[in-house]
């Protein structure tokens, strides 16, 4: 579903579909919720894009198992690590960056969207 702001539920429902579904694009769906990593186990899932959802989770938690047959990830803001998402310390961003790093040597044909992050302005480091 793309760009539906009436959508609402639960990642979890599509895992009556988990081995048939290649691709999942869900977006400006800000009542769609759920960790991203509930899809780790999808054996054929290709692309993931999630953005603008309430998904949440952290990219550290993506294992060498995990996502094996992924072609193309975007995460929302809302994911630790995710595009968009905003840093509390200046210090947690190497974390983030060798965990993508790490996933993307794992595989390197994925394609992941742009990626940026920013330093919150309520941040004890913010001098902007």
């Amino acid at each position: 579903c793309h760009d539906n702001a009436f959508l609402t539920g639960n990642i979890n429902s599509l895992r009556v579909l988990k081995d048939d579904l290649a691709v999942v694009h869900i977006s400006l769906s800000q009542h769609v919720q759920v960790n991203f990593m509930d899809l780790a186990d999808f054996p054929g899932l290709k692309e993931l894009d999630l953005m603008g959802t309430s998904v949440t989770g952290d990219v550290r938690d993506i294992g060498e198992g995990d996502f094996r047959t992924l072609e193309s990830l975007n995460l929302p803001k809302g994911v630790y690590g995710g595009m968009g998402y905003e840093f509390q310390h200046i210090s947690d961003a190497p974390d983030i960056a060798m965990a993508v790093n790490s996933f993307k040597k794992q595989r390197p044909s994925l394609l992941i969207g742009i990626w940026r992050a920013d330093l919150s302005e309520d941040s004890p480091d913010w001098y902007g």
